[in-house]
């Protein structure tokens, strides 16, 4: 009799070890998600200074569009202003010298406005562009904001999945159900995010 109960006594201990050995290499594992969650929302966090960077710099580029427009203004009411005092100064002299000189003026006139329009047109195409860009870089900025946020969700439900652990049953398992589905879909929906504002920034 005292053979048999200590057996028992074996078998019970040997299985007591067995379930405390799943429960730490669940634990670890737990602890490992959240490692790798914390590491996902610092490089969240850096790609957003990131994009924040290149949005700064969108915005400087548009400033520098916006002067050289300005510029650009400057110079064609400079040549007009020009333009009128050829016709002053033509018309002091011989109508025909004058007529012939007014003809050639309107005509380099005529070629440096064409090329000016053409350059004004370039400069609105790329202001367009850059602000185009910049609000693809908010929006990726939206998104990563979004997937941060989502991430330290990730992270309190882990945090909060591991004190779970601290109550178990007999069995090993812990008394309080394990919110696996939401922590999957909590992942999905930040991975989804992070798509979007990469995507974005491409």
């Amino acid at each position: 009799m005292k053979i048999q109960t200590k057996h028992t006594l074996r078998v019970l201990g040997v299985c007591l070890m067995l379930g405390l050995a799943a429960c730490a290499g669940q634990r670890e594992q737990e602890m490992l998600q959240a490692q790798q969650a914390a590491a996902a929302a610092a490089e969240l966090a850096e790609r957003a200074r990131q994009a924040e960077q290149a949005r700064l710099e969108a915005e400087r580029n548009e400033r520098e569009l916006r002067a050289e427009l300005e510029r650009l203004r400057l110079e064609r009411e400079e040549a007009e202003r020009a333009r009128l005092a050829a016709e002053r100064e033509a018309a002091e002299r011989a109508r025909v010298a004058a007529q012939l000189q007014q003809q050639q003026q309107q005509a380099e006139m005529a070629r440096l406005r064409r090329e000016q329009e053409a350059q004004v047109a370039a400069m609105q195409r790329r202001l367009a562009e850059v602000e185009a860009n910049v609000q693809r870089r908010e929006q990726a900025n939206a998104r990563l904001t979004q997937a941060i946020t989502a991430a330290e969700e990730l992270l309190q439900m882990l945090a909060s999945e591991q004190l779970k652990y601290e109550n178990i049953d007999d069995q090993g398992n812990t008394v309080e159900p394990l919110q696996k589905a939401l922590l999957s879909e909590l992942e999905q929906r930040k991975n989804a995010l992070v798509r979007e504002a990469q995507a974005l920034s491409n």
